[in-house]
């Protein structure tokens, strides 16, 4: 039963829809119908502002963060812990608060691995910075999401990477219903770039704007 409601509680504090609340005091508007109609703190800097955005990105890491750190507070195993990060990241990718709308979980899935295996968090977040400078923000994500299921393959902490990478794929796609699956250079375009499709890679730019000069 305890188990059962530490479980409904992470789910609860994850789906705090931070995103939508910040956008909504800073610009009266719905960010569910701005940018690519997600919460996360990214839509919220591209296409609201740089402090609702930066506000929105610090509490989706830190109610991942909480969840953790109350389910080892009240002396829950590390597999419940687990659970607890993964349905924290569930509340915030499909929150009850927004009909099941929400954010891709990026920033809530850092926040919980923070607590959960600080390590795992900090040798993913290496190549993550690498790639993301070389090559795309989105792509890189990617190659941090597989390198922290990679890291976490031999521990409990795997109950929460892997799925979470699936969920966050599963969030690229959506809305899934504007889909077609005969279009399958878009879909590849959303799962890769996290876009309606393809663009150059970032050093690919750099030596565009070079060989200009």
């Amino acid at each position: 039963m305890k188990e059962f409601l530490v479980l409904i509680f992470s789910y609860l504090l994850g789906a705090i829809p931070f995103g939508f609340i910040f956008t909504k005091i800073f610009a009266k508007k719905n960010i569910l119908e701005i940018g690519w109609r997600k919460t996360s703190g990214s839509n919220v800097f591209k296409n609201v502002g740089a402090l609702p955005g930066a506000l929105t990105g610090i509490c989706d890491v830190l109610k991942g963060a909480l969840a953790v750190y109350l389910a080892r507070k009240l002396g829950f195993p590390l597999e419940i812990q687990s659970l607890c990060a993964l349905f924290s990241v569930l509340g915030h990718n499909w929150s009850i608060f927004l009909k099941f709308a929400g954010g891709r979980g990026i920033g809530t899935f850092m926040g919980c691995l923070l607590i959960l295996a600080p390590k795992i968090l900090f040798y993913s977040l290496i190549p993550f910075l690498f790639f993301a400078l070389i090559l795309d923000t989105s792509l890189a994500t990617i190659l941090f999401l597989l390198c922290s299921i990679f890291l976490s393959l031999k521990t409990k902490v795997l109950i929460f990477t892997l799925p979470v990478f699936f969920f966050i794929l599963l969030k690229r796609l959506s809305p899934i219903g504007e889909l077609s699956i005969n279009n399958k250079n878009l879909i590849l375009a959303k799962l890769i770039f996290d876009d309606e499709k393809f663009h150059p890679m970032r050093f690919q730019k750099i030596v565009q704007r070079l060989t200009k000069k």
